[in-house]
């Protein structure tokens, strides 16, 4: 009697697909971009970069949409599957600490590649008007208020306002840190009672497995959504924009590069004892739609999906880690902010010492 043969499974998995669709996103933007110019506002070229925005905006809300319901029931299930409360202040505390790390990793990989290429010098008054940034600027700067209050007042203001007045406001007004808060404590109250909240962690169970199909379902669209974005952003972008910023965007890049494939290509093999390129293969779809959505929030869903189903992470630890570091632990935000402050001096000619 013969077997059958394992079914095997066809077409591009879903990197290749969403990477083929960065790709020809890219070429057909610039090609329109290229033909009929910018600034269209009507005729057919109009009615499609209208549909493809509206494509990629409704992708965007989709996967925004299941961020605050699986932020709450991911970190919920998360701390409650760790049965320990003291556990999670083992948690807790080294994921700060790591966060505390790279993110100081980060900015000083900015700092590094922005004086070496000095993105600044060089640019004509025109570019520099092209920006939006005018004479105007410096007194802005001067005049922005910073130093009123002190670092210290900064961070515990940031601590104080994570606990909400409100926690239907904070789901309401998708205010993660304040969600993530009342997560923590919700689900520290129902390790502490027990069984009496078995009732309550079964029904977010549930939504937690609901959410995850959910992401699934969205990511199914993704290739194509995305190419759809893509193709709207380059459309309105082109050459000229890329061309006046070029020596900028190879500078963060270039940063960004640093980090990822030598700061933290470094981290996960020290302390995770993992392979770096096993994880950039199973984390590659959220790594693109990152790129192409520019949002880690809009991203969580699918890193949450790639980690625990494609890199094997258990989801105790990656649920609770992933929702938090998606919110404080953005070295990207902060590698690009450090590249654009001694950008934005260079081409004001302000000098950034030490002293």
């Amino acid at each position: 009697m013969a077997t059958s043969e394992p079914t095997k499974k066809k077409g591009l998995d879903l990197q290749w697909k969403i990477l083929l669709g960065i790709v020809l996103g890219i070429a057909l933007g610039l090609f329109i971009n290229v033909t009929y110019g910018t600034g269209i506002d009507s005729g057919p070229i109009y009615v499609i970069k209208t549909i493809f925005k509206y494509g990629g905006e409704i992708f965007i809300r989709l996967l925004r949409m299941l961020i605050i319901p699986l932020v709450f029931a991911s970190i919920f299930m998360a701390i409650v599957n760790l049965g320990d409360v003291r556990q999670l202040g083992k948690l807790g505390g080294k994921t700060v600490g790591f966060y505390f790390l790279t993110t100081a990793l980060a900015v000083a990989a900015g700092l590094l590649v922005v004086n070496i290429f000095n993105p600044g010098l060089g640019i004509d008054k025109e570019a520099l008007s092209a920006l939006g940034i005018g004479a105007e600027v410096p007194g802005k700067v001067g005049n922005a208020g910073v130093g009123e209050k002190s670092a210290v007042i900064i961070i515990v203001d940031t601590f104080v306002n994570m606990i909400p007045k409100n926690s239907a406001a904070a789901f309401a007004n998708g205010n993660i840190l304040q969600v993530i808060f009342f997560t923590i404590f919700l689900a520290i109250m129902a390790s502490i009672v027990g069984k009496a909240s078995d009732t309550l962690t079964d029904a977010i169970h549930g939504l937690d497995r609901i959410m995850q199909a959910g992401i699934m379902a969205v990511m199914k669209i993704a290739p194509y959504a995305i190419f759809m974005l893509v193709t709207a952003i380059f459309m309105d972008l082109g050459f000229a924009a890329l061309a006046a910023l070029g020596k900028y965007a190879l500078t963060v890049l270039t940063g960004l590069a640093i980090h990822a494939f030598i700061t933290l290509t470094a981290l996960v093999w020290i302390f995770g004892k993992y392979s770096p390129i096993r994880l950039f293969k199973a984390v590659a779809p959220a790594l693109m739609t990152a790129w192409s959505t520019a949002s880690s929030a809009a991203t969580l869903p699918m890193t949450m999906s790639n980690l625990t189903e494609r890199a094997g992470v258990d989801s105790k630890i990656s649920n609770f880690v992933l929702p938090l570091g998606a919110t404080v632990n953005m070295d990207g935000t902060a590698l690009y902010e450090s590249v654009a402050v001694i950008f934005i001096a260079q081409l004001l000619g302000i000098d950034l010492t030490f002293g």
